[in-house]
């Protein structure tokens, strides 16, 4: 049996108690096989790809720290992606331009108009309260399930679904009066 050959077989289950006795290559394997998944959820919330691969690395170190705490109600990636996903928002907060990100924007010339209208509803989003931005975010933006953002964040459902529409609702009337002024 190859030494490496225990851990792409254990379950994560397996993994965790073996990281729980001390074994730090269990807990190197967990963060190979959900670091990507990770990432990919922490993208839509950050200016940045870098911004987004030090949340991840920030949350798969404050897992490992607080491992004691992980209660096993959720899976491993749920639990991870959610500690992720509120290091991403606290990146998110620094002031730093979203322009780079835009859609269609290439750093030269005028914008096209989808591309005007793609920022400003980004941005109109991005500037929600925390409550609504991650609900919106993880739908729209991750294409997530009611069901998939609930189990993420530790809410409700229904929780979940009345957020996502509050969200749409600020976002809608937000880009109103801005076509007012």
């Amino acid at each position: 049996m190859r030494p490496d050959s225990r851990s792409e077989h254990a379950t994560n289950h397996d993994l965790l108690q073996r990281v729980r006795g001390g074994d730090s290559a269990a807990f190197a394997e967990l963060v190979r096989r959900h670091q990507a998944a990770v990432l990919s959820l922490v993208a839509p919330f950050v200016h940045s790809p870098e911004d987004a691969e030090d949340a991840v690395q920030e949350a798969f170190v404050e897992a490992w720290r607080q491992l004691d705490r992980f209660r096993g109600e959720a899976s491993f990636r749920t639990w991870v992606g959610r500690i992720a996903i509120y290091r991403a928002m606290t990146l998110s907060k620094k002031p730093r331009p979203l322009m780079e990100n835009a859609p269609g924007w290439d750093g030269e010339g005028p914008q096209l108009p989808d591309a005007a209208e793609a920022l400003a509803v980004r941005e109109a989003v991005l500037a929600l309260p925390e409550d609504f931005r991650l609900p919106v975010v993880l739908r729209f933006w991750r294409d997530m399930s009611g069901r998939e953002i609930a189990e993420l964040l530790g809410w409700e459902q229904s929780t979940v679904w009345t957020r996502i529409y509050r969200g749409l609702e600020q976002v809608r009337q937000n880009l109103e009066s801005e076509e007012r002024s």
